[in-house]
């Protein structure tokens, strides 16, 4: 739908860099120089053709993978040994199975793991099926497993580029930048081609939300915004970011975003008690017990080639034995970064500086704090950082216009990118993923001291 030649001839933005006056849509970048304006074009053709080039190719990858060429290995796809599976339970009628006994500290051999080996007869001995999100997803998944497990996995596939193509109009709103400008580029982007191909929930239940609810903020609908951000309990890997920008809304006296997560996940919660039970709910709350134990005590194997957040990269570099004992500092080291991160926050809504810059800052923050300290990071949830990416890199968004911001978006985009096929061509090397995470907070390092108050001037706020 979005690689017709029709789409790919509309890859530019409208708006000029420097000027005011109507330029033609082929062209962004405008600047005055002896009383001329000169135009440069958005980005080199070659990027352009690449972007669109690689949009169709990766689809038909996709679609030919999972339903024709590898039809059986995908029953190992984080869909369908997950999600399908959840799904299918649910609509049998056995919610009960979902989750592991509250007192085992594993996955394996658990009765969602038996199940996942009972639907999908190909799925090797040696996988450990696990379900660990709310009862509510697997009650959304509950009609789309009534399609087969590779059907199923092609609808979400599609549906999550849908999600993908709504997230890239609103910020395309934001920056004022053409949508699909954002949407090509957004597929070079690795965990998104990795979060398509696993089908994993970060774009739809991830980037959706968040995204929307950034949206609404900007445009003066707290509430409602802090809404849609609690459905970010779906994918909690995402709460985090939009958690940081309400709390830091709070703390100056601005409660409503707050109080429309706060209501949205008691809304969220009590569907969950009277859809499953309140039995379920509890299982589902412990089953974080034995998820934490998946990566602190070795219990059985994880992709560890594919673990981004920092406290995760690095308790894996010692044994099992010690992980025990490493995991509370480095969760404190992390929760630090939060809350230096919140003082930060407060201090920009403290400066007077424009709502929607400091709030666009803080979004950015916030992002960038979730792919650097959450415990349970894999590569693909990396698209958490695509608001900070498009924020960045716009020219026309609610940021103080620089060079420096968009230099720190592009090597961000490039350096995540990059790390990809080395990931998973060095599946044994631990260190890698720990390096880009190094790199990530190098960028961070580098953002924050750009936006630091006494740089305001220089910016041109």
């Amino acid at each position: 739908m979005f690689s017709s030649p029709r789409f790919a001839c509309r890859l530019s933005a409208a708006s000029a860099w420097a000027s005011t006056e109507p330029i033609s849509p082929r062209f962004i970048a405008c600047r005055r120089i002896d009383g001329k304006i000169h135009l440069h074009k958005k980005l080199p053709r070659i990027l352009i053709f690449f972007a669109t080039a690689w949009t169709v190719t990766s689809w038909m990858f996709l679609v030919d993978t999972n339903l024709f060429s590898h039809r059986e290995k995908f029953q190992e796809s984080d869909f369908i040994m997950t999600f399908y599976v959840a799904g299918r339970l649910v609509s049998g009628g056995r919610n009960s199975e979902l989750y592991p006994a509250p007192h085992a500290d594993s996955f394996a051999n658990s009765p969602f793991d038996h199940a996942a080996h009972e639907f999908l007869p190909h799925l090797p001995k040696a996988s450990t099926g696990a379900y660990m999100y709310i009862p509510l997803v697997a009650g959304f998944f509950a009609p789309l497993s009534l399609a087969g497990p590779n059907l199923s996995l092609f609808i979400w596939q599609t549906l999550s580029v849908l999600a993908l193509a709504f997230s890239c109009w609103v910020m395309a709103q934001i920056t004022a930048t053409k949508t699909s400008n954002i949407f090509f580029l957004s597929s070079l982007y690795g965990p998104v081609f990795l979060t398509l191909w696993a089908g994993q929930l970060g774009l739809g239940f991830g980037l959706a939300p968040l995204c929307a609810g950034y949206y609404l903020l900007l445009r003066q609908r707290p509430l409602a915004a802090g809404l849609v951000w609690s459905l970010l309990l779906l994918k909690p890997q995402y709460f985090l970011a939009a958690a940081f920008v309400a709390l830091i809304l709070a703390i100056i006296g601005r409660y409503r975003p707050f109080f429309g997560m706060t209501m949205g996940l008691a809304i969220l919660l009590a569907l969950t008690v009277l859809i499953f039970s309140p039995e379920l709910t509890t299982q589902w709350l412990l089953s974080h017990r034995v998820s934490d134990a998946t990566y602190s005590g070795g219990l059985h194997a994880i992709p560890a080639h594919l673990i981004t957040g920092l406290p995760a990269n690095l308790m894996i570099l010692f044994p099992p034995s010690m992980r025990g004992v490493l995991k509370w500092p480095l969760y404190a080291g992390a929760a630090l970064l939060w809350i230096a991160g919140l003082w930060y926050g407060v201090k920009l809504a403290r400066a007077g500086l424009d709502e929607g810059k400091w709030i666009s800052l803080a979004l950015v923050t916030g992002v960038w704090l979730c792919s650097l300290t959450l415990p349970h990071l894999l590569y693909y949830d990396l698209c958490v950082l695509m608001p900070a990416g498009a924020l960045l890199l716009g020219k026309n968004g609610p940021l103080p216009a620089g060079q420096w911001f968009r230099r720190i978006g592009l090597a961000g985009w490039v350096v995540v990118s990059a790390f990809l096929p080395l990931l998973l061509t060095f599946t044994e090397q631990k260190l890698l993923p720990l390096i880009l995470e190094v790199i990530l907070l190098i960028l961070l390092g580098a953002f924050l001291r750009l936006t630091a108050p006494r740089q305001f001037p220089a910016l041109g706020v």
